[in-house]
């Protein structure tokens, strides 16, 4: 198998060691670590010696991926998270599809996921998606798209936005069901719900990155019919065994869109005046 795995870390030293455990041996791994500590570069040296340890760019795991990409030699690329577990025959299963395939994207499962709005789970059963946690991509195909796009910063769709360019360029892209990884749920508070709630101003980028900018006007309607939209969808197709999880999604957005819309329009004010500056060598937002 002519494969390099790459693992972005940042501070998760015992989830990291889970999945560096879950690996097979004889082929290449790059931890690439965004962390400010010494911690990881320990652990690894000293338990999994013989996995590559490189200091990351600590520009967000967009960038720390593209980092870990670059050195690596295998063929293709195999991205997974540092929180996610790899189960036996995840890789022999992406490499049984790489055949006829540019891109592979394996499932993942959230084992143990309840019905808790206070819990984030991340899931990819019928693909589709193209979620950076479990994710091939033949590394001349990586390289010719031009890697994550870096200005995402923070985990914020950064993969959503590969999966559009993929899209577009009219790649052969394979679902591999067999190729599975476990992706634990995480417990997260007020705090956390907070967090994840601002981090709603990436779409905002995402959208200009992908043709999707609109006037104010456009923008004001476009986030008011999508609530409806989500609203009216719970309504009519409830998931049973995450009801919930979903009315307390609903309800949420309903109370926090007078705050979010204005979020919204100042964040995508902030994208266009950063990308517009580009010609004058500005800083990325």
């Amino acid at each position: 198998m002519n494969f390099t795995i790459v693992i972005p870390t940042c501070g998760r030293l015992e989830s990291l060691a889970r999945c560096l455990r879950a690996l097979p041996a004889g082929v290449e791994i790059i931890v690439t670590d965004d962390s400010d500590g010494g911690a990881a570069r320990g652990m690894v040296s000293s338990s999994f010696p013989g996995v590559r340890y490189l200091a990351g760019p600590r520009r967000g795991p967009a960038a720390n991926r593209n980092h870990g990409a670059n050195a690596a030699v295998g063929e293709w690329l195999a991205f997974v998270d540092d929180d996610c577990e790899p189960q036996p025959g995840w890789l022999e299963a992406l490499d049984a599809a790489t055949s006829d395939a540019d891109v592979v994207e394996g499932r993942t499962v959230a084992p143990g996921a309840s019905d808790s709005p206070f819990e984030e789970h991340v899931e990819n059963q019928g693909g589709g998606v193209l979620w950076s946690c479990n994710l091939a991509v033949r590394r001349e195909v990586f390289a010719r798209l031009g890697g994550f796009d870096e200005d995402f910063t923070e985990a914020g769709g950064e993969d959503m936005e590969f999966a559009w360019r993929v899209a577009r360029a009219v790649l052969r892209v394979r679902f591999e069901p067999e190729a599975l990884v476990f992706h634990p749920p995480r417990r997260i508070g007020w705090r956390g719900l907070w967090r994840r709630t601002w981090m709603i101003r990436w779409m905002a980028l995402y959208r200009l990155k992908t043709g999707q900018a609109a006037s104010l006007p456009g923008i004001l309607a476009r986030e008011t019919a999508d609530l409806l939209r989500v609203t009216r969808s719970f309504v009519i197709h409830p998931e049973p065994a995450r009801w919930r999880r979903g009315a307390f999604a609903v309800a949420w957005r309903w109370i926090t869109f007078p705050a979010v819309l204005p979020w919204m329009l100042f964040w995508d004010w902030r994208f266009r005046r950063a990308l517009s500056s580009r010609s004058t060598g500005a800083a990325t937002p």
